[in-house]
């Protein structure tokens, strides 16, 4: 028997085995070094890039002021103007803004259809009652006008021929009345001449008739071509053109669709009057009469006298307002409808008490801009830079929402309504929209 049968089956499969290289066993030296390096690389990134985060906290806690004021400006609410008042209008009961409007004013149309023809008036015209401000083509009614003249002509022909008929017929049955009574003339020619007479008669009255037609014939063609005239129903101005020469014209401002409702727009500029809105909590300070200062936003250098009109008996529920006509007494040509105004509610005159000094200014600014510290009562304003400061000032009486302003502003400065507490003089900021 050889040896490999001697030997044992379990002895032989442990002996096999695959042989390996001393290479493929140990791990490469410059392997290991790239590793190294990789890895410190990526340490060193990491660390890199937390110090700059660390560092730019830093800096931007100890340098805040070295930030560019554009980018850090603030945003606030609101600001708005110290109001400067003189007289009267600083004793106030209430105050309402509104607008402007005419207490006559009317958009002026035709009484018929029509293109017009010719157009007489420009913005700013003062017309007259009765003035001619458009006329709408009316050749067609010329035409129906020459045509009714004519048969009112003609009628009057005919009365007069009639007339010489009455007198030539009157005459003959004279003279046959004559001869009959002296019965040289029979019966039948009698009654022809009488009844000749009598028929003429009858003609007259209708031939006068027919003049009494064709005269109204005329008088309405003629009111037909007046209807083609637009004239001014009261003395105004011109505020508006509503048409031009050559566009259609419908009565009753129903020609939107295919042509115009009206040709002008005019307004009684001599009485003008505040349409404001009152607040319901206040309204029991006005009363219909009472005077009024009006400030119009356009003529900064005037306040105008003003009397309350009328109080229109009808609440508006959804803005709790009441609304007021204020008439203005001296209006001037300074102020044109649907201007902005302000109405200041005065009080009634005392006469027993000193006139108050018309040129006394008195300041008064929105009560929520005031800041009021153990230390200082003060405010924040605006310069044209929308840079804050702080400006230290004495207050007055409060009313209605607005305090005055004893000492510490001018006039017209802009504050800062509701201020933040964390705003700083010198800081920039920027209004809300």
């Amino acid at each position: 028997m050889s040896s490999l049968e001697t030997k044992n089956p379990r002895d032989a499969l442990a002996s096999l085995h695959i042989p390996r290289s001393d290479k493929r066993r140990r791990k490469s030296p410059v392997r290991r070094l790239w590793k190294l390096i990789l890895l410190v690389l990526v340490l060193a990134g990491i660390g890199s890039f937390g110090f700059a985060l660390w560092q730019k906290h830093e800096w931007a806690a100890q340098t805040v002021d070295w930030v560019p004021e554009a980018i850090r400006a603030r945003t606030i609410v609101q600001a708005e103007l110290v109001d400067v008042e003189t007289g009267r209008t600083a004793d106030a009961l209430v105050v309402a803004t509104g607008y402007i409007e005419s207490f006559r004013q009317a958009k002026i149309g035709a009484r018929a259809a029509g293109r017009i023809e010719s157009l007489l008036v420009e913005e700013g015209s003062r017309v007259a009652t009765g003035e001619v401000i458009a006329i709408l083509d009316h050749k067609d009614i010329d035409a129906a006008l020459a045509a009714a003249k004519a048969g009112l002509a003609r009628a009057e022909a005919e009365l007069g021929e009639n007339k010489v008929e009455i007198e030539q017929f009157k005459k003959n049955f004279d003279r046959i009345l004559k001869l009959r009574n002296s019965r040289t003339l029979s019966e039948s020619e009698f009654d022809q001449a009488y009844f000749q007479h009598q028929s003429a008669i009858a003609r007259r009255d209708t031939l006068e008739a027919a003049i009494v037609q064709a005269e109204a014939r005329v008088q309405e063609t003629e009111q037909f071509k007046e209807n083609m005239i637009v004239r001014a129903p009261f003395d105004g101005t011109v505020i508006s053109k509503d048409a031009e020469v050559g566009e259609s014209i419908l009565p009753g401002g129903m020609g939107e669709a295919s042509g115009r409702g009206s040709v002008v727009t005019i307004a009684d500029l001599d009485r003008l009057e505040v349409d404001c809105d009152v607040k319901e909590d206040y309204i029991s300070r006005v009363s219909e009469g009472s005077e009024a200062e009006v400030a119009v936003d356009a003529v900064p250098d005037r306040r105008y006298k003003g009397r309350v009109r009328k109080i229109i008996p009808m609440g508006d529920r959804a803005r709790a307002t009441i609304k007021v006509k204020v008439e203005i007494l001296n209006a001037d040509e300074r102020l044109f409808p649907d201007m902005s105004a302000t109405v200041h509610f005065l009080p009634a005159h005392d006469p027993n008490q000193t006139p108050v000094d018309s040129n006394q200014k008195r300041m008064f600014c929105d009560s929520a801009a005031i800041v009021s510290t153990e230390d200082d009562t003060f405010v924040w304003i605006l310069d044209g830079d929308l840079l804050v400061d702080q400006i230290s000032v004495v207050v007055g009486a409060e009313r209605d929402g607005r305090t005055e302003i004893l000492e510490g502003l001018s006039g017209n400065e802009r504050v800062i309504v509701n201020p933040p507490e964390e705003l700083r003089i010198g800081e920039k900021v920027k209004l809300r929209e």
